[in-house]
C-alpha cells in the first residue's frame, strides 16, 4: 500500500485526532485498571485469555464485570491503535512523522498482552490472600503510561510542523521527570506493601508529626509525600522560568495544575479509606501527569517552533 502522495492539512488534523482519541481511551483504560485493583476483582477471571473457561463469562460471577469489561476495553484500545496505524502508512506527509512511534506502539501493546495475561497466571498467594505479582502489575501500569504517553506524542507530531533543528530541554524539566519516575517507583512500592493507610492524616501523619520515620512502610508513604512538594516546586518554578517559550509554558501549568489535583486526591484518599472511585482518580491523574511530561518533552525538542499542520 503506498501513501498518498497530494497535500492533506485536514486528514491531518483527523488523525491527530484519531491519535487524541486514542490517548483518552487508553487513559479510561488505565483508570478501569485502577477500579479493578480497587475492587480486588484482579483475578475474578481465574484464567486468560479465557473467564472461568469461557469466551463471555457469567457476569454475575463475584468481580467478574470489571476484569472482564477491563478485557473488553482493551480490544477497543487496540483497535482504535490498529486505525490509527493503517490511516498513517496511508498519509504521505504523517508516516514520517508517526512512523517510529507507531512501530513502538506496536511493540508496547504486544507486551502488554503478555503482561496483561501474566497478571492473571502469576498469582502471589504466600499470606492466604491470593493477588496478582506485584512486579507484573507494576510493569502492566508502566506499560499503559507509555502507550498513552505515545499517543500524546503523536497527536503533537502531527498538528505541528516538524522543526528544522532540536530544542534545549529545560534543566526544570529533566528534575520533573527524574521526580516523577520517582514517584511512580515510591508510589508502587506503598501499592505493593499495602501502605496506603499507614498514614492516618494529612499533611501530618501521625499525631500532627509531619515526618515520623524514614523506615518501613510509613517512611515509604513519608517519603511519596515529600517528593509531591518538590514537585510542585519544580512546576512552580517551570511556569515562572518558561516565559520565552508560550507553548511549553502552556504545558508547565497544566503540569501544575495536575500535580495539585493530585495532591488534593491523594488527602482524600486517606480520609476516605481508600474508597474506589478516589483510588481510580488517583491513577487517572498520575496517568494524565506521565502523558503531559512526555508532551513536555515532544515540545522542548520541537524548539516550541513547531506549527499547527497545514499553516
Amino acid at each position: 500500500m503506498q501513501p498518498q502522495s497530494v497535500s492533506d492539512p485536514a486528514g491531518l488534523r483527523r488523525l491527530a485526532n484519531l491519535f487524541v482519541a486514542l490517548a483518552v481511551t487508553t487513559w479510561v483504560q488505565i483508570a478501569f485498571g485502577a477500579l479493578v485493583r480497587a475492587k480486588k476483582a484482579g483475578l475474578a477471571c481465574p484464567d486468560w485469555p479465557l473467564c472461568h473457561g469461557a469466551l463471555v463469562p457469567d457476569l454475575r460471577l463475584t468481580g467478574v464485570i470489571y476484569e472482564y469489561g477491563h478485557r473488553v476495553f482493551a480490544l477497543l484500545v487496540s483497535a482504535l491503535f490498529v486505525a490509527c496505524a493503517l490511516q498513517a502508512r496511508r498519509h504521505a506527509q504523517a508516516w514520517p512523522r508517526v512512523s517510529k512511534l507507531v512501530w513502538s506502539g506496536a511493540g508496547l501493546l504486544l507486551v502488554q498482552i503478555v503482561f496483561g495475561g501474566l497478571t492473571v497466571l502469576i498469582v502471589h498467594r504466600g499470606d492466604g490472600d491470593p493477588r496478582p505479582a506485584t512486579w507484573t502489575v507494576a510493569i502492566h501500569l508502566i506499560l499503559g503510561n507509555l502507550f498513552a504517553a505515545l499517543a500524546v506524542v503523536g497527536a503533537l507530531a502531527l498538528r505541528r510542523a516538524p522543526a528544522t533543528s532540536p530544542g534545549r530541554v529545560p534543566a526544570e524539566l529533566w528534575g520533573w521527570t527524574v521526580l516523577l519516575f520517582a514517584q511512580f517507583v515510591l508510589g508502587g512500592a506503598i501499592a505493593g506493601t499495602i501502605a496506603g493507610l499507614v498514614c492516618t492524616e494529612f499533611p501530618t501523619c501521625h499525631g500532627g508529626i509531619w515526618f515520623p520515620t524514614f523506615e518501613g512502610t510509613i517512611g515509604w508513604q513519608v517519603l511519596h509525600r515529600l517528593n509531591a512538594y518538590a514537585l510542585t516546586l519544580v512546576a512552580v518554578v517551570a511556569v515562572a522560568t518558561w516565559k520565552g517559550r508560550p507553548t511549553l509554558r502552556k504545558v508547565a501549568w497544566v503540569l501544575l495544575g495536575l500535580v495539585l489535583a493530585q495532591a488534593t486526591v491523594g488527602a482524600v484518599n486517606i480520609f476516605s479509606y481508600l474508597h474506589a472511585a478516589v483510588t481510580t482518580a488517583h491513577s487517572l491523574l498520575a496517568a494524565l501527569l506521565f502523558s503531559a511530561t512526555a508532551a513536555a518533552w515532544h515540545l522542548a525538542r520541537s524548539g516550541d517552533q513547531g506549527h499547527a499542520a497545514g499553516e
